[in-house]
């Protein structure tokens, strides 16, 4: 049993490793914090007006639709004036008319409106596209030092992802079911070191006979409080 609480012991170590060691890699220092802010809001406003532009250009062609759609009817309306009877069907079709000229001409300033927008931003963009390289590697040779950081971090996250999957490997599977189990529903802690007779998550006295159990590695032991798993490793009374 000693040799099995040793490798979940040790298994959970460096799980706890590597998820601090990736929220180190992942977290930029404090010092270059704004400067890498504001680079990725540089990238960030060019995705969106890539975006915004696309959107604009979808917009037009429709506008472009309906002010076609409005002036076919604006030449229908014409026509039907020519060959109407009376005065009243006269009435009912300048009132047509005006209401489609109306359309036509909002439709009109919306186009006009969306072609403004599309050009300043295509404008906006191509400068922005054209700073960006430029920018980037600014971003990066400040950065330099962090990335050389990064990746030694990461050369440490393999060599302990390789070990975790080598530990696994030896844990049989009915115990290394449980131990991930409590590793999700303890927070990250499925086994707690006994340290002076208690346990070190809880801090709860460990019973005399748990402990006299643990000592003789006979069978695992959970905390009578937290239900960890209890791991003495020989030092702790």
């Amino acid at each position: 049993m000693s040799g099995l609480l040793d490798q979940l012991y040790r298994l959970q170590d460096r799980i706890r490793f590597v998820q601090a060691r990736q929220k180190d890699r992942d977290t930029v220092p404090e010092d270059l914090s704004d400067i890498d802010r504001e680079h990725r809001e540089r990238v960030e406003a060019v995705q969106r007006i890539r975006e915004r532009l696309v959107e604009a250009e979808a917009e037009r062609r429709h506008a472009e639709g309906e002010l076609a759609d409005f002036q076919e009817k604006q030449k229908k309306y014409q026509g039907q004036l020519r060959s109407v009877q009376s005065s009243r069907e006269y009435g009912a079709v300048l009132n047509e008319i005006d209401g489609v000229d109306k359309q036509i001409r909002t439709t009109e300033d919306r186009v006009l409106a969306l072609e403004e927008e599309i050009e300043n931003a295509s404008e906006d963009l191509a400068a922005r596209e054209a700073s960006l390289p430029r920018e980037t590697a600014e971003h990066e040779e400040k950065l330099k030092d962090w990335r050389t950081t990064q990746r030694a971090i990461d050369e440490e996250l393999a060599a302990a992802q390789s070990e975790i999957r080598e530990i696994e490997g030896q844990i049989p599977p009915r115990e290394r079911a449980e131990f991930h189990r409590l590793i999700e529903k303890k927070g990250g802690l499925a086994i707690a070191r006994v340290a002076s007779g208690s346990c070190s998550a809880c801090h709860v006295k460990i019973r005399p006979a748990a402990m006299q159990i643990l000592k003789a590695n006979r069978e695992m032991v959970y905390c009578d409080s937290c239900k960890r798993i209890l791991y003495w490793d020989g030092q702790g009374n």
